[in-house]
């Protein structure tokens, strides 16, 4: 890859960083978040603003997607949170207290970065080489920057040969998005580092959201543990360096349901959550009921507090974005004939569903079991999490804790629903379940570092490890 063109590669994950910084201005509950927390943060809203307003512009304004629709929208974010940042000013930021970083917190960050570098490496000097995202996202990316519509007729017309092609456009948007953003060719893969991008995210929602339930030894040895795992980083079917889009939608998803969870969640908490799970929804199938699956736990939630009302309130604001989202996505699917896809919505039905779902226990549990501890995987992760969730049992008890398990067992539901439905599950859990996996993964590393603190907090030899 020339150097020009791995130039625009990073322009355009900053440009989505930039526009969701904007955004970020405009949210006073939001404004004083932590440098780390703030930007990946910033870099979701982003993606999700400027690729789901193209998506939304293109099918019902007709908007092409070129440079200068490109440009208003993510202008619009940026002139907004200026204003607002010279109306507020540094009012609205309360100060805090410069922390010693301890050698664990620096350790657990030159691991991340190390990690992210690699990433990033693999992405500006090759070509894109997975399956899925060479066969579904980047083809597609390319159809509709052809014709400069999310209607392109290739789409639309069932004479063609297009592989899922109801599959949601918002990463081959986004990728449209930074490929345009520096007129890059078509066979440039600049955009690969959009997808890299949501690793340093993935880390950062990681050790900045749980953080005022853990301490900072707790989340830094997570990060740590989550920066080593071979499977989102490195692997070609899912990970960084892939196109797939289950990485983004990880992060979309867990965000968004760490944000509705929070202790006091807010209107600005209620807006940022409802941008993220509206982008889940555009990413991937599964992206719908995942955004729904937040939505009805954070209203549990809510309804279990004093104050429901208010409790509700930011899961109503969310829930209106997510409706938003819907609507967009039928209405572009409706024009869309499906074909040379496994179509699993028009085979779910009752009677396909039992009694197979128990009957295929005995045949998949080992197959996923050997999918999860398989070290080029996972390395000895999920070996070793069982124990530490048993051993810092009581850390699962914490407020929210609950939701967390639920909102992990989201996706795993919405993976089993697939097998039993598919003609070849063997095949199928093969293929997918660690792409399920990685959805699942923000929820459930929260819930290991719930556990891991109350470990470290009782077991005083190992506490002396981690705090010499």
């Amino acid at each position: 890859m020339a150097a020009a063109e791995k130039l625009a590669g990073f322009v355009g994950v900053l440009f989505f960083a930039a526009a969701g910084i904007g955004w970020l201005e405009t949210l006073p509950g939001l404004r004083s978040l932590p440098l780390g927390r703030g930007l990946g943060l910033a870099y979701l809203l982003g993606v999700a603003w400027v690729a789901g307003s193209l998506y939304a512009l293109s099918h019902f304004g007709g908007v092409p997607l070129h440079r200068s629709a490109l440009s208003a929208v993510a202008a619009l974010p940026v002139v907004v949170g200026f204003v607002a940042r010279v109306v507020l000013g540094s009012a609205a930021r309360r100060p805090r207290p410069r922390r010693r970083r301890r050698w664990l917190e620096a350790a657990a960050f030159v691991v991340a970065a190390a990690v992210c570098l690699g990433a990033v490496a693999e992405a500006v000097t090759n070509p894109l080489h997975d399956w899925d995202g060479r066969m579904t996202w980047a083809t597609q990316a390319r159809y509709v920057r052809a014709e400069a519509t999310v209607d392109a007729r290739v789409l639309a017309e069932p004479q063609w040969y297009v592989t899922h092609p109801q599959y949601p456009l918002l990463l081959p948007v986004a990728q449209v998005a930074a490929l345009e953003l520096t007129g890059a060719g078509d066979d440039v893969h600049a955009f690969r580092l959009l997808y890299v991008a949501f690793l340093p995210v993935f880390l950062l929602v990681l050790y900045g959201f749980p953080r005022r339930r853990v301490k900072r030894r707790t989340a830094a040895l997570t990060v740590m543990a989550a920066a080593l795992l071979p499977y989102p980083a490195f692997f070609p079917t899912g990970g960084a360096v892939s196109a797939y889009s289950d990485l983004p939608l990880a992060c979309f998803y867990g965000a968004g349901l760490l944000l509705l969870l929070r202790v006091r969640p807010g209107f600005s908490d209620g807006v940022a959550a409802g941008a993220l799970l509206a982008a889940a929804v555009l990413s991937k199938n599964e992206g719908t009921p995942l955004a729904l699956a937040a939505l009805a736990l954070a209203a549990l939630a809510g309804l279990r507090r004093p104050g429901r009302l208010r409790r509700l309130a930011p899961v109503g604001i969310a829930a209106l974005f997510v409706a938003l989202a819907i609507v967009l996505l039928v209405s572009w699917r409706a024009g869309i004939p499906n074909r040379y896809d496994e179509a699993y919505g028009s085979l779910f039905s009752l009677a396909a569903l039992w009694p197979a779902a128990v009957n295929r226990l005995p045949l998949l549990l080992p197959k996923i079991r050997y999918e999860m501890i398989a070290l080029d995987h996972w390395n000895l992760f999920w070996s070793v999490a069982p124990l530490v969730l048993l051993a810092g049992w009581r850390g699962l008890g914490r407020r929210g804790a609950a939701y967390l398990a639920a909102g992990a067992l989201a996706p795993l539901a919405v993976a089993w629903i697939a097998y039993t439905l598919s003609l070849d599950a063997a095949q199928t859990v093969r293929m997918s379940w660690n792409r399920f996996l990685l959805q699942a993964s923000i929820p459930l590393l929260t819930l290991f570092s719930f556990a891991l603190d109350d470990l470290l907090r009782r077991v005083r030899w190992l506490r002396r490890k981690v705090e010499p």
